[in-house]
């Protein structure tokens, strides 16, 4: 039963969550309560918990600090965040940090939170599985110390710990070499547990085989697909010998994982460090480094860089003329333009060389920015992602700027080549406000029995002033447009394959397969078995 620990300075907020579902029931346990973030990190300290459901705004320590002191100390505890507001400041905020989910108080209810936490489950239940493949007892011991002492968070007496874990290094001439599987996010999703087990496991595995020709050397599996290698050099004093001694080993390590493992990997390596004491210098070099991977690629070794010489962090905002170009091109479904403008960002972006979660928080507002058009032209956001994951997740996973400038782009032809379906040909453009909400409201409720009289009640207007303006503005009659829309969505649906033809119709709409039968082939002069008939023809030609 998983541990869950519920923080929160409202005593009604923590008395809601503690009666919303039963936790026992589902495998959960609450296992304690703080009324702030100062008060659960003393908790925490005695029990660690699998879980922890913190509000942001409290008193003392805000959730905001309390995620960050969790993700940096307690990186196996899976953190849930909840607000009262709907403040995308705590949005990027809680994200930044590494809260697993964002919820709103006011929109939680059971099931949502009966999800949230199943995903945690499963996300906690992986990491265990993971570390019972990859070594139990001992072996377990010595890399959490080893992971420690890197991390800095070891105490300084640490000498006596490593003599009786028979740690296999001299204590002199040490280097760092972080190892990060690249697009491991999406391994995750390719590949069951058990698959991702032996993955790691192989990649363990080879690299234990190609560090062996350095006596003295220890490979810790720190977090998901994120290894350390520390190496002792013996007396070697040359750094050039030394960087080309380890570039060896770990292009052969890449050429061995791509080869039998068809994955690949980045490398950051340290500098040549005195002695295990001067061990943390050399972990946050060797990240440093690693950092590289998001501007200059997967694939590669990073070193003989100089991690002293640090920039300042830069920031940048988005210009809200930038802001309203882009909305408008989208709502226009106008690809180029947006693309233009997002081409022009990502350039300032790479020249000011901001770091990869900074960048991320400029791609969340680019997102913001098409689901905003996306619902001004009655798209959901359902349509536009698998829904087991929000886009605000998907943005976490690109570990490249090339790769999320990539997805970026294609979520913005989504939204173009939605809204280019949704327009009607004949429209005129501009239209007045009257027949723009008249549209709306159709591809609000299309999927619903409705009449011009509801839309011209939406627009507040009279039916028949909407029937004339419609015909003036738009070519066609009401009727026409709102068969034109349906069965646009239809086409779309037919070609995506995931719905039968019957499911179709009620969803777009239609009340009568007949009908349906009927307005489609007078539009498309095809029958929708026709049409379906076309579009797999034309996917497998593209297979082929």
């Amino acid at each position: 039963m998983l541990k869950v620990l519920i923080v929160d300075d409202d005593v009604v907020s923590r008395m809601n969550l503690k009666t919303l579902i039963d936790w026992e029931g589902n495998g959960f346990c609450i296992a304690a309560e703080a009324e702030n973030g100062r008060q659960a990190l003393a908790m925490i300290e005695r029990d660690v918990p699998d879980i922890v459901i913190t509000d942001m705004s409290m008193p003392l320590m805000n959730g905001i600090d309390l995620i960050d002191h969790l993700d940096r100390h307690f990186p196996q505890v899976r953190i849930i965040a909840l607000s009262a507001y709907d403040d995308f400041d705590y949005v990027r905020q809680s994200m930044k940090k590494g809260a697993v989910d964002y919820v709103l108080k006011h929109q939680l209810n059971a099931g949502m939170l009966l999800e949230i936490l199943k995903a945690a489950e499963q996300s906690v239940q992986k990491r265990s599985e993971v570390d019972r493949d990859l070594g139990i007892a001992r072996s377990v011991q010595r890399r959490d110390f080893l992971r420690r002492l890197l991390e800095g968070t070891e105490p300084e007496d640490f000498r006596e710990k490593w003599n009786e874990l028979e740690i296999r290094l001299d204590d002199k001439n040490l280097a760092v070499a972080l190892a990060e599987i690249d697009d491991f996010p999406f391994l995750e999703e390719k590949y069951v547990s058990a698959e991702m087990e032996k993955l790691l496991k192989a990649f363990m595995d080879i690299a234990r085989e190609i560090v062996r020709e350095c006596e003295n050397t220890e490979l810790v599996h720190l977090e998901k697909g994120r290894f350390a290698i520390v190496f002792s050099l013996g007396n070697t004093t040359s750094q050039l010998y030394v960087y080309s001694r380890l570039y060896g080993m770990l292009s052969r390590l890449g050429a061995e994982i791509a080869k039998y493992l068809n994955i690949t990997a980045c490398f950051g390596v340290s500098r040549v460090c005195r002695n295990a004491a001067d061990l943390p210098r050399a972990y946050r070099e060797a990240e440093s480094l690693l950092k590289n991977k998001f501007y200059m690629g997967k694939n590669r070794i990073f070193m003989n860089e100089h991690p002293g010489e640090r920039r300042e962090e830069s920031f940048y905002v988005l210009d809200i003329r930038d802001e309203k170009a882009i909305l408008a091109a989208l709502r226009n479904a106008d690809y180029e333009s947006a693309r233009r403008r997002v081409e022009d960002i990502f350039g300032k972006v790479s020249n000011m060389r901001l770091s990869r979660k900074s960048t991320q928080m400029v791609c969340v507002e680019l997102v913001n920015i098409a689901i905003k058009a996306a619902k001004d032209n009655g798209i959901g956001i359902s349509d536009l992602v698998d829904g087991r994951e929000s886009p605000y997740q998907i943005v976490q996973k690109y570990e490249t700027i090339g790769d999320l400038k990539e997805w970026l782009l294609q979520l913005y032809r989504k939204v173009t080549t939605m809204a280019g379906e949704m327009n009607v040909a004949e429209m005129a453009d501009p239209v007045s406000d009257v027949i723009r909400k008249a549209v709306d409201y159709v591809r609000r409720h299309y999927q619903n029995d409705l009449s011009l009289a509801d839309a011209a009640r939406d627009a507040g207007v009279s039916a028949s002033y909407l029937s004339r303006l419609f015909k003036e503005e738009c070519g066609i009659g009401f009727a026409e447009y709102l068969n034109r829309f349906r069965v646009e969505r239809a086409k779309r649906l037919i070609a995506d394959g995931e719905m039968k033809l019957k499911e179709i119709v009620q969803n777009v709409g239609f009340n009568n397969y007949n009908y349906f039968f009927k307005v489609f082939k007078e539009i498309t002069g095809m029958t929708p078995s026709e049409y379906e008939a076309e579009c797999k023809r034309v996917q497998n030609v593209g297979v082929e």
